[in-house]
């Protein structure tokens, strides 16, 4: 690697183009020619990135390796795998001395079925191949983030319909659904993580590296929205229905509040709405003091059936609220 070096701008003809040399040592290590072209591209703030015309994106590809007999267990295995999904490895390789039993193949075929993009490509008695069929470049990264915004914009309401029905197999369909987002928010990470490893990527991206901080505090908040929705649906499914009261009616009221919260905050988000931003900011302690009045009226009738339900569900929503500030902060550096 280069240290810092300087340039004198020199002046070329009179069109006064302002040229530079590149240092000798660059040229060198990339074998390049007068007769050769170079790349330059321009980041969004300004500076430039000069490629070799050796350098492809489509090589910037990591592989890695795991020994699966050291991670005997699923979920110990799921999350090397994951780690080295996030970390933006293309390819993973897990081996075995011995030959793998149909029961780890099964758990390797589960475990990749949740990292959107990749497929087992080969697999032979001793290793089995994961490998990224998503290519970076066809991967439209706005696209996925509007998916996550929706799908869990549309679990609360799901949850809000099955509150006021009792609907337990609207329940279970969220706890299902729920699990689809987790996976754009991995793919999406992966993506970001992938690109601040390459000027390149990040460039061809039109994204900074303050965006990516923004985007990975959106998406990761976002999943923890969905995991507060799922949080309450479990919460139906497994405690007393609360009766259809004045404290059921308060509840549904609150989460429908909460729901146009996030409505609000994703919006500012997505869509670089300055005012939504600071009108979420003003709205949350708002909708976290509702919650504290309602928990407190709840907890005055203290023998009430599904009382456990409801406190269980107030408490999610306190987090659901209290998710929407980052969403909004990030929705105001991205719009100032």
């Amino acid at each position: 690697m280069l240290k810092k070096q300087t340039r004198k701008l020199v002046k070329w003809g009179s069109s006064n183009t302002l040229i530079i040399s590149l240092p000798r040592e660059w040229t060198k290590r990339n074998k390049l020619t007068s007769e050769q072209e170079i790349s330059i591209m321009e980041n969004s703030d300004g500076s430039l990135l000069i490629l070799p015309p050796t350098v492809e994106l489509e090589q910037s590809v990591l592989s890695a390796t795991i020994d699966s007999q050291k991670y005997p267990t699923k979920e110990f295995l799921d999350q090397i795998i994951q780690t080295k999904y996030l970390s933006g490895h293309d390819i993973i390789n897990i081996t075995s001395k011995q030959a793998f039993t149909q029961k780890r193949y099964q758990e390797i075929t589960q475990i990749t079925q949740n990292l959107l993009g990749f497929e087992i490509t080969s697999k032979t008695p001793n290793q089995i191949t994961l490998q990224d069929v998503m290519s970076i470049q066809q991967t439209n990264l706005t696209l996925l983030i509007r998916i996550i915004s929706r799908t869990t914009l549309e679990l609360l309401e799901n949850f809000i319909q099955a509150l006021q029905e009792n609907d337990i197999t609207l329940a279970e369909a969220i706890i299902q659904s729920r699990d689809n987002i987790y996976k754009y928010h991995m793919r999406i990470l992966r993506q970001l993580r992938k690109a601040l490893q390459y000027p390149a990527l990040l460039t061809q991206m039109e994204l900074t590296a303050q965006d990516t901080l923004d985007y990975t505090t959106y998406v990761t908040t976002t999943n923890d929205i969905a995991e507060n929705i799922e949080t309450m649906s479990r919460a139906v499914l497994k405690q007393p229905h609360p009766p259809k009261n004045k404290h059921h009616q308060a509840t549904i009221e609150l989460i429908k509040q909460t729901l146009q919260l996030i409505q609000q905050a994703t919006g500012a988000f997505l869509f670089h709405k300055v005012q939504d931003a600071v009108d979420t900011l003003n709205a949350i302690n708002q909708i976290k003091e509702q919650k504290r009045e309602t928990e407190h009226q709840i907890d005055i009738e203290t023998n009430m059936p599904g009382i456990i339900t409801l406190q269980i569900i107030l408490d999610a929503v306190d987090k659901i609220a209290e998710a929407a500030r980052p969403i909004a902060q990030a929705a105001l550096r991205q719009s100032l």
